[in-house]
């Protein structure tokens, strides 16, 4: 029998089940950020421009594509690695010392 004294103990469940999905989402993206400074070390020695825009627009419309066949909508997972993206921008440029393009 469930007991419904309390109704938002019932939500205790569900939210560690999401807090812990929180957790492996930010390891994540601090491993991406990770990769994203050796990529910056290696354009700054090679004098590789920090701005990709192909590359951008592609890993944009494959993580929506991605997303979009698991059910979540392309406008969140577009805007959602606009962030993560701008994000990477702006390590890239601290690292490579170029102002960032908008």
């Amino acid at each position: 029998m469930t007991d419904t004294s309390d109704p938002q103990a019932g939500l205790v469940p569900f939210r560690n089940r999401i807090n812990n999905l929180d957790n492996q989402l930010v390891e994540i993206l601090s491993k991406r950020l990770s990769i994203c400074t050796e990529v910056a070390r290696y354009k700054r020695e090679r004098g590789i421009a920090m701005m990709q825009p192909d590359r951008v627009a592609e890993v944009i419309a494959r993580c929506s594509e991605f997303g979009a066949k698991r059910g979540l909508r392309r406008e969140f997972t577009e805007s959602l690695y606009g962030l993560i993206i701008g994000e990477a921008c702006e390590l890239e440029a601290a690292i490579i010392g170029e102002n960032k393009v908008s």
